[in-house]
C-alpha cells in the first residue's frame, strides 16, 4: 500500500493518540455498563444516555464540560438558528444545540451510523427536544451510499464494512424546504465531500464549523488547504481553534493547515 508523506501514519502524534485512545477505551470497558448521566457543557445541564466505554471517555469523564467549540459558535448568536449537523455522534452536541437555538430553532443531525442514531435519538427522547430532526444517513458529494467502519466515530472505509444512504446538503435542504444558518462538520476526513455536495447551500452564506482532519483528508484524494477554495473566504471573516484546549482566534489570510483544527467561517455581514 502507498501513503503519501501526509498521511496519518507518519505522524507520530497520531499514532501517540490513537494507541492512547485504545488503551484507555481497553481500560475503562471493564465493569463498564450503560447508564444516564446528568451533564453540563458550557453552563447548559442535560441528560444523556452513555452507552459505551468510548462514549465514557468522550463526553462523561467530569459533570462539568466546557467547549470552546461551542463558546465560539455562540458568540455569534444562534437563538432561532437553524443547524445542519454533519457527524452526530450520540448527540451531545446536537443536545446542547437544541437548547442554546430554542423552540424557534432547529437541529438537523446527520448521522450514518445505526447504533449511534439510536444512542442520539435516545438523548434527544431523554432531554425532550421537540427541536432535532435525526437522520440516519452520511452526508457526500453526491446521492447514493457508501461504507463506514463499524467503530463508533463512523469513518467512511475503502475495505467494506456497513453500508449506509449518503445524502447532499443541496439535495436535503432541497427536498426538505430547510436551509441551515450554520452548518457544523465532523465526519473523520470526509468533511471536503460534505461541501463539494453543498454548493447551493452554500451560495447562502451560512455561518460554518469544520473540523478538519488534516492526516486522514488525504485518503480521500484532498489536501487540507483545498478548503480555501471549496469556501468563497471573501464573505467571511475566519476564525482558528487549533485545538481543543484552547479558544478560537481570527485567522488573516489562508494558512498551512495541520493537526485536527477547527475552522469557523462567520459571514461579514454578521460582524459585531
Amino acid at each position: 500500500m502507498l501513503v503519501s508523506s501526509g498521511s496519518k501514519y507518519f505522524d507520530t502524534q497520531w499514532w501517540k493518540a490513537a494507541l492512547y485512545s485504545r488503551w484507555k477505551d481497553a481500560a475503562t470497558s471493564f465493569g463498564f455498563h450503560p447508564y444516564e448521566a446528568k451533564l453540563t457543557v458550557n453552563n447548559i445541564p442535560f441528560i444523556f444516555a452513555v452507552t459505551t466505554p468510548l462514549a465514557k471517555n468522550w463526553y462523561a469523564q467530569t459533570e462539568n464540560d466546557h467547549s470552546h467549540e461551542l463558546d465560539a459558535l455562540t458568540a455569534f448568536g444562534l437563538q432561532g438558528a437553524i443547524v445542519f449537523e454533519c457527524g452526530g455522534h450520540h448527540g451531545r452536541d446536537c443536545t446542547v444545540l437544541a437548547k442554546i437555538v430554542g423552540s424557534e430553532g432547529r437541529i438537523v443531525s446527520f448521522e450514518p451510523h445505526p447504533e449511534n442514531i439510536r444512542v442520539l435519538r435516545r438523548n434527544v427522547e431523554l432531554n425532550h427536544l421537540q427541536n432535532v430532526i435525526a437522520v440516519n444517513a452520511a452526508v457526500g458529494s453526491k446521492p447514493g451510499s457508501l461504507s463506514i467502519k463499524s467503530r463508533s466515530n463512523a469513518k467512511v472505509s475503502h475495505h467494506g464494512g456497513i453500508e449506509v444512504p449518503v445524502v447532499t446538503l443541496d439535495e436535503w435542504a432541497e427536498t426538505n424546504g430547510i436551509w441551515p444558518d450554520l452548518i457544523k462538520i465532523d465526519v473523520e476526513g470526509y468533511e471536503f465531500e460534505v461541501l463539494r455536495g453543498a454548493r447551493r447551500v452554500l451560495e447562502k452564506t451560512p455561518t460554518l464549523s469544520v473540523e478538519v482532519h488534516c492526516n486522514i483528508v488525504g485518503e480521500f484524494g484532498a489536501t487540507p488547504e483545498e478548503i480555501w477554495k471549496l469556501i468563497d473566504v471573501s464573505k467571511y471573516d475566519v476564525w482558528i481553534q487549533r485545538h481543543d484546549g484552547v479558544a478560537a482566534e481570527p485567522l488573516t489570510g489562508t494558512t498551512r493547515l495541520k493537526g485536527r483544527p477547527h475552522l469557523l467561517f462567520v459571514p461579514r455581514h454578521k460582524r459585531n
